[in-house]
């Protein structure tokens, strides 16, 4: 039976001073070259979490000031035979991480790695030499982009994510085009589109977020009676030249209504 070394992966990202995000990566050096991510294997007795807190100590000297887990889990196997680890055929991470550091000053450890470069996110996928390592820099990408959006939870815990104005519901609704998430809007102008970060909500989470997305339209702002809420999926919208920003097309949709006292006690 194949040995697996357990490991954590992690994604080291800053907010430079423009508000851009860049993305840390390392030369790797030992056991072979190339551009990686920092990742680590877990010794006994350590968390996962522990795990991370070390290695970044270890492999960058940086300070962690937000660290956010993903129930993230895969292994690979090791492509030649290692001399400091006889019996292990490959690696397992049992979390991905995404990790928020305030300085780009680097130290790396000079036995693993040589180098460093901080990238944004269209050159980390370039730089990076391994697909599984790609696929989870694509989900801390994807987290960060909602990140900026008003972020609402369900009460069965459910994120939804709604835009602040045109600028940010442009921006939200063209992250979730061509995919199966619940999208909503009011049927009167003026409100936030509100999308769930899930693809199978109950009856309850859609009635939740049919009353939040009312709760912040400009229909019951000016009129304060009930509320129709378009529900329709991402893959139904399409966007037009000529279309004003925030504005989109919806090939199909349903309606939900939401009674005024719903919303008051919203």
């Amino acid at each position: 039976m194949k040995k697996y070394r357990k490991g954590v992966f992690f994604v080291v990202y800053l907010k430079n001073k423009k508000g851009n995000i860049e993305y840390l990566l390392l030369k790797r050096k030992l056991h072979w070259n190339g551009w990686e991510f920092p990742k680590g294997g877990i010794e006994k007795k350590e968390t996962p979490l522990k795990t991370v807190m070390r290695e970044i100590e270890e492999e960058t000297k940086l300070a962690p000031i937000k660290i956010k887990q993903f129930d993230i889990k895969g292994k690979y196997g090791y492509d030649r035979y290692l001399e400091d680890r006889p019996e292990v055929h490959g690696q397992t991470f049992e979390f991905l991480y995404a990790v928020e550091v305030g300085k780009k000053a680097v130290k790396v450890d000079g036995i693993e790695h040589e180098d460093y470069k901080w990238v944004n996110y269209e050159t980390a996928l370039k730089f990076l030499t391994w697909d599984n390592q790609k696929e989870c820099l694509k989900i801390v990408n994807r987290w960060l982009k909602k990140m900026k959006f008003r972020e609402h939870v369900t009460s069965s815990g459910l994120s939804v994510w709604s835009g602040r104005n045109s600028k940010e519901n442009e921006e939200l609704v063209k992250i979730f085009m061509g995919k199966e998430n619940i999208i909503m809007h009011t049927v009167a102008r003026g409100s936030p589109f509100c999308v769930i970060d899930d693809l199978k909500p109950s009856k309850k989470d859609l009635k939740e977020v049919a009353r939040i997305c009312a709760k912040y339209s400009h229909d019951w702002r000016d009129n304060r009676s009930d509320v129709i809420v378009h529900v329709f999926k991402g893959k139904y919208v399409y966007k037009e030249r000529g279309m004003p920003l925030g504005t989109f097309g919806v090939k199909k949709m349903s309606k939900i209504k939401v009674k005024k006292e719903e919303i008051k006690n919203e």
